[in-house]
This record gives C-alpha cells, structure tokens and sequence, in this order.
C-alpha cells in the first residue's frame, strides 16, 4: 500500500513539473470524454433535467408529482 506521505510528494512533484500544455495533453489522452461533443450534450441535458426538476419541486410545495 502506498504511504499517504509519499503520495502527497509524488503528487506534489508532478504537478509542481508539468506545464499547463502538458496537462492538458495528458486530460485529453487520458480523459477523452471530457472533451467529446456527446459529453457537452449530456452535460447540458442533465443540467436542464435538474432544472425542471427543481422548478417541479417549487410548484408543488416541496411534494414531486
């Protein structure tokens, strides 16, 4: 198991050595979805949901129909 001591230094170190470009680089190869259109699209789907949801709540006076 990896002391929480030395990760913290090894985190430290990566981030305190990787330039801006680099890390956006790696989002990208590593995290590809965070950068997909469909990713956008179900993001902003899921806000509007939560939205509707909220404004649900709000009409029936903290009872969801």
């Amino acid at each position: 198991m990896l002391d929480p001591k030395e990760f913290g230094e090894i985190l430290s170190k990566h981030f305190a050595e990787v330039t801006p470009e680099q890390f956006l680089a790696n989002l990208k190869k590593y995290c590809p979805e965070v950068f997909d259109d469909v990713a956008e699209s179900e993001i902003a789907q899921s806000e509007t949901d939560e939205s509707k949801e909220e404004s649900t709540f709000i009409e029936t006076e903290g009872r969801i129909k």
